[in-house]
């Protein structure tokens, strides 16, 4: 099993491996392309890659689609931010009759039309503030892709495990129907009793039960996966890849300070922008716009007509929008503090993320050195010892359940390894075998 690898637009590819090695996109760079995944929901005929599977989840992610249309719902406030009042037209009819009589005074027609200025900046700051708006949107969409991802590359390599332990679990039966062979050929040659078979058969009925619930759980990590591309059923017959290849435990210190690339903390760089945009945009409030008009006016009585001219502007005296811009300030330093927050929190997900790292290679390394050659020592010795009468079924048995039960964890402590790498290059951004 190679590191986790997030099949997203700019990553770089190594054969089989897909590293997430390059800085996610900016939000003003980033662009869409659904179709740059060569499958779409299938898999090779040799069965799904790692890549082929982080590449679907993404790509069909509801939650990803989900983001992406909030980025063009931002765009479209970015527009209508940008535009300028619409300009005001008024007409003045002539006075109707009163009383079912005539107006005693016909004062003419009158048309006027009137524009209000922004002063102060304001369509500029709202537009800007609208922009920040739009990359925020563009950052919740990264975070929405590599949790997407992330949680894809679990489910694989959930898949990987229960495929490689139901493979352990069917040479257990073999293994056992040949303790079985064995023993009831000793049973028949009257070297052993007949309740050492009755133990072998047990040992045969339990191996067998074992290999089908195994196979239960994968065929629903199977579909677990598939789901995440929406898939009712697996497209898949099998996963490719193996568990526990290039074990690399980094310290805090060399990974920590590739937090600040991780999206959920990146973000906030525009978060505390948008603040103060935000800031900005309430403060061009306080100046009161400017409303200027200009039009016609024809007097009926001598059948003149005049220009006219007109300029209005709000006095600001009982609101200058202190409210908002109080409420602005203290947003900024909540954005912040939510930032320091957010890196703290990351922080304390690394450390535990390693932590599970290092406490699975430690058992894996364990098992692969001193365990496992110990037990299956143990199993040919006892069953050859068993053949020649120096041990009891009993003790083959043991050793042989031992042996297994050895296997199946240290096919468990690499699936651990696998998922915490996967937490851990999910939060830093990187292959850790690259570093």
């Amino acid at each position: 099993m190679t590191a986790v690898a997030l099949c997203l637009a700019g990553c770089s590819t190594h054969g089989d491996r897909v590293v997430l090695s390059e800085t996610l996109p900016a939000p003003a760079t980033y662009a869409w392309r659904a179709t740059s995944f060569a499958q779409q929901g299938a898999a090779s005929s040799d069965g799904l890659t790692f890549r082929e599977a982080i590449g679907n989840a993404v790509a069909f992610s509801p939650s990803v689609k989900a983001a992406y249309a909030e980025i063009d719902a931002k765009q479209g406030e970015a527009l209508q931010a940008s535009f300028r009042l619409n300009p005001e037209l008024a007409v003045a009819l002539p006075e109707v009759a009163n009383n079912g009589g005539l107006a005693e005074e016909d004062s003419g027609q009158e048309l006027q039309i009137s524009q209000t200025l922004e002063l102060g900046g304001k369509r500029f700051k709202r537009l800007a503030a609208a922009d920040l708006e739009t990359s925020l949107a563009v950052w919740d969409y990264e975070v929405a892709r590599v949790l997407a991802a992330s949680q894809a590359a679990e489910a694989f390599v959930d898949v990987l495990a229960a495929q490689d332990r139901l493979a352990i679990l069917n040479e257990f039966v073999t293994v056992a129907e040949k303790t079985r062979s064995v023993v009831e050929a000793r049973v028949k040659g009257g070297r052993a009793s007949p309740i050492e078979l009755d133990r072998a058969k047990v040992s045969v009925a339990q191996a067998r039960a074992l290999v089908e619930a195994e196979r239960a759980r994968l065929e629903a990590a199977r579909r677990k996966l598939a789901s995440l591309w929406g898939a009712d059923y697996p497209t898949f017959d099998r996963a490719r890849g193996r568990l526990g290849r290039n074990r690399s435990v980094p310290t805090v210190d060399e990974v920590k300070a590739f937090l600040e690339g991780n999206p959920t903390l990146a973000r906030w760089a525009d978060g505390i922008a948008h603040r103060y945009a935000v800031l900005q945009v309430e403060q061009s409030k306080a100046i009161p716009n400017m409303t200027v008009g200009l039009g016609v006016r024809r007097f009926d009585e001598d059948n003149s007509s005049g220009l006219l001219a007109s300029l209005s502007v709000p006095l600001p005296i009982f609101d200058r929008n202190e409210g908002n811009i109080a409420a602005a300030e203290r947003r900024i330093a909540k954005a912040e503090f939510d930032a320091q927050a957010t890196r703290t929190q990351l922080i304390g997900l690394l450390i535990e993320a390693l932590g599970a790292l290092r406490a699975a290679d430690i058992q894996a390394r364990a098992i692969e050195a001193n365990v496992l050659p110990a037990a299956q020592s143990a199993f040919d010795k006892t069953r050859t010892g068993y053949e020649e009468g120096k041990f009891d079924l009993l003790n083959v048995l043991d050793t042989q359940r031992t042996l297994f039960e050895a296997r199946r964890d240290l096919i468990n402590a690499r699936a651990e390894f696998e998922k915490a790498r996967v937490q851990v290059e999910v939060l830093i951004g990187r292959d850790l075998n690259e570093r």
